[in-house]
């Protein structure tokens, strides 16, 4: 297949009737992308509610298992975004049997990946003794860490399944899924946690069953509804090939503060660690977009369509990552209501809530950001500013502001708006001065034509 030649270089991309165009297309999907996000991430944002309502002691020990299984849970949201981002470079070359094989080899990758994830559960206990040294605690959340271990298969394939049809630009099906079983989780969280009908329920360990079952559900309900009812799968499914799965070239392509503090403290951090995944929820309905339509252009050899749907989709993310902070920091008092009636948590995070607002700014104009990195396929640079802003500034300075002076709780956030401002200055200056938009989509589209000259061998 021969990649569509650099056209029409000198038509205007930055009319207002064409920039309108890009917005409305990009809000086509962003709409859809935000509600299912914000559906999917709510699920465990009600666990958090029912756990904050059952006790403090509960909702700590939820908290230290999620701080450490979360991290590892980054790899198959990872798996995701390079299905997305692979599969949009394929689709947008017409290369359409390369987007199936790219969910397959993300399939059998995630099956090593999540045998890794159900270890660390089931292995989690020197973890948790890091940040506590109360018994109780660990004995729970060692139980809370085995249940939750469960999930982390089903949710693996579910990710896979998003990316697919998230590179495709189909976007009902996910939205359609990810709404019921917000609905279903709810009920699923109150009946397994405190019963019904008589019975008396699971108590405690009601909370990570509850989200083993919605995993199972959402894998199910999607494949079901996308491929046996709706048949979206037939123009880029064409079955499983081993030969395809296993071609080492395309494998080489697909890359890959625990601290002592009281109890209080750690289940002040989950609540606001669950208010940004909500906020993450609507910040990634304006990457998605960015990184599908990016991929499109670029895998279409089309630099400059790519560039403006960046530009558009830019302002738009961050336009929303301001007003939703605004938003979070005017209603705090009901927010907080919402997830605990502990008046001793709701003055340990008040304070906080000023730096934690903007940090969740600064990350939703740093997630923008990287769906440019992802669609232009530069995991190289966006581990660069990931590690140098987390690794380097943020988690240095997080911890030197909160153990050794005497910021406190506060000092995790003003560590959190240093690092994601450094991450915003790396990923800024390789967009705008280092990369050039013309040499990645010529490399994109090559890389896309190579693939398909295989197929036809």
């Amino acid at each position: 297949m021969e990649s569509d030649p650099l056209l029409d270089t000198k038509r205007s991309m930055y009319t207002l009737k064409a920039v309108a165009e890009e917005a409305a297309s990009i809000y086509a999907i962003c709409w859809k992308i935000s509600l299912a996000t914000f559906c999917q991430l709510s699920v465990l944002t009600i666990s958090t509610a029912f756990l904050g309502h059952l006790g403090t002691r509960e909702l700590a020990a939820s908290a230290m298992v999620m701080s450490v299984v979360g991290g590892f849970r980054i790899i198959p949201w990872a798996f995701s975004i390079s299905i997305s981002t692979l599969g949009g470079h394929a689709y947008g070359a017409k290369n359409y049997e390369l987007v199936g094989v790219w969910l397959q080899i993300g399939l059998i990758m995630l099956v090593p990946v999540s045998a890794l994830l159900m270890a660390v559960c089931l292995n989690i206990r020197p973890c948790l003794e890091l940040m506590t040294d109360d018994l109780e605690l660990l004995a729970m959340g060692e139980t809370y860490a085995w249940y939750v271990s469960w999930s982390v298969w089903p949710s693996a394939i579910y990710e896979a399944l998003r990316g697919y049809y998230k590179a495709q630009e189909i976007m009902t099906p996910t939205t359609v899924v990810d709404v019921t079983t917000l609905f279903i989780s709810i009920g699923v969280n109150y009946v397994f946690i405190y019963g019904c009908l008589g019975w008396p329920g699971f108590g405690f360990i009601g909370s990570p069953l509850a989200l083993v079952f919605i995993a199972v559900i959402q894998s199910v309900s999607l494949w079901s509804f996308a491929h046996l009812l709706q048949e979206r799968h037939t123009k880029t499914w064409f079955g499983w090939k081993a030969k395809n799965c296993l071609n080492a070239a395309r494998l080489r392509q697909y890359l890959t503060l625990t601290a002592r503090i009281g109890s209080l403290n750690v289940a002040a951090y989950n609540i606001l660690f669950t208010i940004w995944t909500l906020a993450y929820g609507v910040y990634i309905g304006f990457s998605t977009p960015i990184q599908v339509r990016v991929s499109h252009a670029l895998g279409a050899n089309d630099p400059a369509k790519a560039k403006q749907s960046a530009v558009v989709g830019c302002a738009m993310g961050s336009f929303a990552a301001g007003f939703l902070s605004v938003a979070m920091y005017v209603g705090r008092d009901e927010m907080l209501a919402l997830y605990t009636a502990d008046v001793d948590l709701q003055d340990v995070i008040r304070p906080v809530l000023g730096l934690f607002c903007l940090a969740a700014c600064l990350s939703g104009v740093h997630i923008t950001l990287s769906a440019m990195l992802e669609a232009m396929s530069l995991a190289g640079t966006l581990v660069l500013a990931s590690s140098v802003g987390s690794w380097l500034v943020l988690l240095p300075v997080a911890y030197e502001l909160a153990f050794a002076t005497s910021w406190g709780f506060g000092g995790l956030y003003i560590g959190s708006v240093i690092g994601e401002s450094v991450k915003l200055v790396i990923m800024a200056v390789a967009l705008v001065w280092v990369f050039d938009w013309h040499v990645v989509a010529e490399q994109v589209s090559k890389q896309v034509t190579s693939d398909n000259e295989e197929f036809d061998v």
